[in-house]
């Protein structure tokens, strides 16, 4: 299961690099910048914090930790405005 995933009623798309979110119960917009777009994308597609942050390490000049930090802010942003949730805790489990 990957760590995040989309309610059934958002939708994603990652145009341009920024990615917007559009929540169709209430109507909810939700603008990402674009490293938070990569970030995403790579939630909806990785099982594990490990292997999104390995992704997103090719991608994003940051430290492991904050790219852990990154995707447990985003998942918590999210699901707060139930656009998606959480498959799994971004974070390391070992």
């Amino acid at each position: 299961m990957p760590l995040l995933q989309l309610t059934e009623r958002t939708a994603f798309d990652p145009a341009d690099g920024a990615g917007i979110l559009l929540g169709g119960s209430q109507g909810d917009y939700f603008e990402l910048n674009p490293v938070a777009t990569l970030m995403l994308q790579a939630a909806l597609r990785y099982d594990t914090a490990e292997e999104a942050v390995s992704h997103l390490r090719e991608r994003i000049d940051a430290s492991e930790d904050t790219l852990r930090e990154g995707l447990a802010d985003l998942t918590a942003q999210l699901a707060e405005k139930r656009l998606a949730e959480p498959g799994r805790t971004p974070t390391s489990s070992s």
